[in-house]
């Protein structure tokens, strides 16, 4: 992979699945407004949808687009369900995924 966009856009995405897989288990930890199901769920599905994006990019398959701008949206709402909760890491994490992803999405649909 030479395009230094692209493998930043995927290390970003990777990353943020696993700031969201950290989160999950800590938002359990903490209980009470962190531990609803609504923000466990946004948490999952984030982690779910950027860790296949990042996989789905660094092959260059020809999803990668789509994938991207889902990921973006995923990462966007989930950066900010996190802040809201203060939880901050995962916040910052999600938010450069989902500028990166959506950057990414615009290349590729050209």
């Amino acid at each position: 992979m030479t395009d230094p966009n692209l493998q930043s856009a995927v290390n970003a995405l990777l990353g943020a699945h696993r700031a969201c897989c950290r989160q999950a288990l800590d938002s359990i930890d903490a209980g009470g407004k962190h531990a609803t199901r609504t923000h466990l769920a946004q948490l999952l599905d984030c982690a779910d949808i950027t860790r296949t994006a990042g996989d789905f990019l660094e092959r260059q398959s020809t999803w990668s687009s789509a994938l991207c701008e889902l990921a973006a949206e995923a990462c966007a709402r989930t950066a900010d369900s996190c802040d809201r909760l203060d939880e901050h890491a995962c916040a910052k994490a999600c938010r450069t995924a989902s500028n990166l992803a959506a950057s990414m999405a615009d290349q590729l649909a050209r």
